[in-house]
């Protein structure tokens, strides 16, 4: 399994000034193989989105020899010196920022930047004066790096980059990343449009440098841009517009808002405002909405699979091998068809919970088979409320737990190491080292027992294009009212695929989360095999669900399975097609989310609770890992209520002497493995019985 770091590496008691990282030092990466870390994520190489040549100074620039004495190293050095220790750091790009910072210079030379200090000429340092050759005397010139310029999708030479690559809205006024800009510095990030072939040249200038850094690894943020726009009203510049009057006429059927219409020279952004919409209406609440969400969803898909595409290409042109690792953020479903353009799946997660393993079992679904890296969330959850705390000497136990959970669950959370908290709050997340290693080092100790791959008799299915129209119509995507009054979607579907999963894992039930694809975006390869491996397939409103998938579903069926239907099935399938498995007699529909329970078996038994949650593991071996979380926290103790006399059972494993498991491995972090009997109930059920169980068991059967 990886072993995720969340090395921004921010200062303690500073704003967390994206996108260039705090200069790194030998000592960091002495502590990550401390903490028993395997993969740094935002982690160094992003300040490209400043300009090329800062980036390539903060690849391969002099260090000072006062800098020196005590282990500052440029990032090339770093990243070299972190992979002879089995680490490897992967290159942040910010896809969707496009900074610009205010400046002191004098004769050339920058004498303070972002935090100035009244010196020098006050002037600005970014990606315009890149662009325009108007930067810092030892920057490079442009055309050093395109020699022939970049050309726009206009066909002109790009003379103002920083402008060019800017998502706009529907007055085409630039937007921001606001996330990422600290108020009152005079800092100023355009959010960049991946949709514009300028900006995806340049992001590619920015992975080879990073590959000629030695990077291992390159990380894509925002990996939605520019869907992300949404959020902000947007985006509306002139390739997204483009773009749209392309999808447009590949359709069968004309949007009746559209009949008469020339296609041809159709504008959006024009048509909408000629009806007098405007900038601060919510989107939804647009004509053609949907058709334009449509849109955004494929392009993201195109650019995304482009860029990470070319990280392959250009390290194979090196004679190099680079992975490719994704922010696939809540993994909502348009990231879907991304995954298999990565290599590691990351999470930054909407919101971050005290108990969330149904998340990582989502996750780990969405990964199919790759290593899913989760990190915190310091706008959405508990983040910043765990990390006072912290300061104050208490909830370790919350803190090993927001760790472990995620590693019974099949996933990694990484620990964090002056990781982002946002740009609001003038600090960074840092816990103690003894903290951080001890709880790292519990992750190693479990690693032999710990896998990706499970062995659970539940599926739930994930149906990507049912649940997507939910997921645009979410308030993801109008940012709690900050830029218009969200509307509600006047032909909501119901969606419970989160309930469901939350529901049993809350009730001590195993599952795997099966993603059905949206097979516009991607090739569907579901089949009856699918299923195969399941004694419940668990179908949640799965209302828009194709005929390929839906006769997978069938023909489990016909193979003796069974599926239990909560809500809405197939309801765009031909007339009638959805009967064939609704009047199946393998089939049982409920009418709510809790009436799953009775029709869901079992994997393994014991007293748990709402407070609990377990997980199954199998092995390469073959053999099994039964993985137990305790979230039963005490507040007034601070600390979590240990689990006494805990008995598991295996109900699955009945059968004979050469079949049911003999000797069981007891793993808890922080102490020896402990050999445990297992003995047989009058039903041939072999059970382990545990005396304690503080924050986490793992019981290996052999």
């Amino acid at each position: 399994m990886e072993r995720g770091i969340y090395f921004d590496g921010w200062y303690p008691n500073e704003h967390n000034y994206h996108p260039s990282m705090p200069p790194r030092r030998l000592t960091m990466a002495d502590d990550f193989v401390e903490m028993g870390g395997t993969v740094l994520v935002w982690a160094g190489l992003g300040g490209g989105v400043i300009s090329l040549p800062y980036l390539e100074d903060e690849a391969f620039g002099a260090v000072p020899q006062r800098f020196r004495q005590h282990g500052y190293v440029n990032e090339s050095e770093f990243i070299a010196y972190a992979k002879q220790h089995g680490i490897d750091l992967f290159g942040i790009v910010f896809e969707a920022q496009a900074w610009e910072f205010p400046a002191e210079v004098q004769d050339g030379v920058v004498l303070a930047q972002n935090q100035l200090r009244g010196v020098g000429e006050v002037t600005t340092v970014g990606l315009r004066e890149f662009s325009t050759d108007t930067g810092p005397a030892d920057w490079k010139p442009f055309r050093h790096y395109f020699p022939d310029g970049l050309v726009n999708s206009d066909g002109d030479q790009v003379t103002d980059l920083w402008e060019e690559v800017v998502s706009r809205d529907l007055e085409g006024r630039p937007l921001h990343a606001h996330w990422v800009e600290v108020d009152g510095k005079g800092q100023s990030c355009y959010l960049a449009d991946r949709n514009n072939p300028v900006w995806r040249e340049y992001l590619k200038a920015i992975i080879r440098i990073q590959i000629d850094a030695g990077a291992p690894g390159v990380q894509l943020d925002e990996t939605d841009v520019p869907l992300l726009a949404l959020r902000y009203g947007g985006c509306y510049c002139k390739d997204c517009v483009k773009g749209f009057r392309a999808y447009l006429q590949t359709l069968d059927t004309v949007p009746a808002e559209l009949v008469g219409v020339d296609l041809g020279t159709f504008d959006y952004r024009q048509w909408l405002l000629d009806q007098g919409y405007h900038t601060g209406t919510a989107p939804q609440t647009f004509p053609l909405y949907a058709e334009y969400c449509r849109f955004l969803q494929i392009a993201i898909t195109e650019t995304f699979h482009e860029v990470a595409s070319y990280v392959k290409e250009y390290a194979a042109s090196q004679g190099k091998t680079v992975r490719v690792a994704g922010n696939f953020y809540d993994v909502a479903p348009f990231y879907e068809a991304m995954v298999d353009d990565v290599d590691v799946l990351v999470t930054e997660m909407r919101e971050t919970k005290y108990q969330q393993p149904w998340y990582y079992r989502h996750g780990v679904g969405m990964a199919k088979g790759r290593p899913l890296v989760a990190v915190e969330n310091p706008y959405g959850g508990v983040t910043a409320e765990l990390l006072a705390e912290v300061k104050r000497g208490r909830a370790h136990d919350l803190f090993r737990l927001s760790i472990l959970e995620a590693n019974a669950m099949g996933a990694n959370m990484s620990l964090p190491y002056g990781s982002w908290l946002g740009t609001e709050v003038k600090d960074s997340y840092w816990v103690p080292k003894e903290l951080a290693v001890a709880t790292g080092q519990a992750l190693v100790a479990l690693d032999p027992v710990t896998t990706n791959v499970s062995a659970h008799s539940v599926a739930v299915v994930y149906s990507v294009p049912s649940v997507m129209r939910a997921m645009m119509d979410s308030d993801m995507f109008s940012d709690d009212g900050r830029w218009f009054e969200p509307a509600e979607a006047p032909d909501a579907r119901p969606e419970s695929y989160w309930d469901t999963i939350e529901l049993l894992s809350r009730s001590g039930r195993t599952f795997d989360a099966i993603v059905l694809p949206d097979e516009g975006l991607r090739a569907d390869d579901t089949d009856a095999d699918t299923f195969a491996d399941y004694a419940a397939v668990i179908v949640p409103d799965a209302w828009n669900i194709s005929t390929r998938q839906h006769r997978a579903l069938v023909d489990h069926l016909d193979r003796g399975g069974r599926v239990v239907v909560v809500g809405a099935y197939g309801t765009e399938l031909a007339d009638g097609a959805a009967q064939e498995l609704l009047d199946h007699a393998g089939t049982t529909h409920v009418a709510t989310t809790a009436d799953v329970l009775e029709h869901t078996p079992r994997d393994v038994l014991g007293a748990f609770t709402e407070h609990t949650a377990v997980s199954v593991h199998r092995l390469e071996d073959g053999s099994r890992a039964v993985h137990v979380v305790n979230f039963d926290q005490d507040a007034d103790a601070d600390r979590v209520t240990p689990l006494t006399d805990f008995s598991l059972g295996l109900p699955g494993d009945e059968g004979t002497a050469a079949t049911t498991p003999t000797t069981a491995t007891l793993h808890r972090p922080g102490t020896v493995p402990e050999q445990l009997p297992v003995t047989l109930d009058a039903d041939g059920v072999p059970w382990v019985s545990i005396s304690t169980i503080d924050l986490y068991a793992a019981v290996h059967l052999a």
